[in-house]
């Protein structure tokens, strides 16, 4: 079951995200579409749209693939290592990033970098709705996201190699190639961001709850602080 569970994995991490980039029209525009206001109002549609098609193919197919149709035989979520579980050791992590996650994004709010790629999605007024939906849509995703690679991956690779390194090798090596079409800077930091949260993981348990907290709120934040930031952009009032 090990072997056929490594192999699961790789293919979800890379032939899932091959598709995922195939089906996403929006990642393949220019970069200078993208960061105009108002250009295109279906712009915000078609990126949450994406973040759900991430969701189907990172999380729903898996499950399916391993709970529903039992390819790998009759397993249990304690089987794969993977749980959702909260104990002592998540707190401690939480407590631990969050503060760090508010002072680095506080630190990098109002740079060219972070106003030129975020909020992704590029509107003059930010709604209520608008916020809401893409709160939820990133989280769909995200949670997809690191069930296949702080999950199934790395838990697969632990159980093949043996080596709590060298699984975090394999899912931080895939992880970071999978941001190749990203900027140079945010393709370099997904390496250590990666092996901060796998070791997190295993650390917990399989526990993917640090990884899921740091991911979504770290990312919610860079995105009202960006928005806030923007001479062009704002919040509805």
């Amino acid at each position: 079951m090990e072997t056929t569970y490594l192999l699961l994995s790789v293919a979800v991490a890379t032939l899932g995200f091959l598709l995922w980039y195939g089906l996403s029209s929006s990642l393949r525009l220019p970069k200078s579409f993208q960061i105009q206001f108002d250009i295109n109002q279906a712009y915000a549609g078609r990126i949450m749209r994406r973040r759900i098609v991430g969701f189907v193919i990172y999380g729903l197919i898996p499950w399916l693939l391993i709970f529903k149709l039992n390819v790998l035989g009759n397993v249990s979520p304690e089987d794969l290592k993977v749980s959702f579980e909260w104990n002592n050791r998540v707190t401690r992590w939480v407590l631990i990033f969050l503060p760090l996650l508010i002072l680095f994004n506080i630190r990098g709010a109002g740079s060219r970098y972070n106003l030129t790629e975020y909020p992704e999605i590029r509107v003059t007024i930010w709604t209520r709705s608008l916020v809401f939906w893409n709160a939820v849509s990133w989280f769909l995703y995200l949670v997809a996201l690191e069930y296949t690679y702080r999950g199934l991956l790395l838990q697969s690779s632990l159980m093949v190699t043996g080596s709590d390194w060298m699984a975090i090798v394999i899912s931080v090596g895939i992880y970071s190639m999978i941001h190749y079409f990203k900027n140079n800077q945010l393709s370099v930091f997904a390496v250590p961001f990666s092996a901060i949260l796998c070791y997190a993981t295993l650390d917990c348990d399989g526990s993917l709850i640090p990884a899921i907290v740091v991911h979504f709120v770290g990312g919610q934040i860079t995105e009202w602080l960006a928005i806030s930031k923007h001479p062009e952009i704002k919040f509805e009032r």
